[in-house]
């Protein structure tokens, strides 16, 4: 089990859910500002996710 930081599989699994996401209707806010801060929460969620799908809850 690798760390999502250097898990080369990560960022092109965080660019195919924000398409997934987009696909499906939901958009980023509005201004640079905050699609960074949102962009931010997603990367951190989708780590947990990452995590947890792989046991490494602990």
């Amino acid at each position: 089990m690798t760390c999502p930081a250097t898990d080369l599989r990560f960022d092109p699994l965080a660019a195919e859910v924000r398409v997934l996401l987009e696909r499906y209707g939901y958009r980023l806010p509005a201004g640079d500002h905050a699609r960074h801060l949102v962009l931010g929460r997603v990367e951190v969620a989708l780590k947990n996710l990452v995590e947890i799908f792989e046991g490494r809850t602990w």
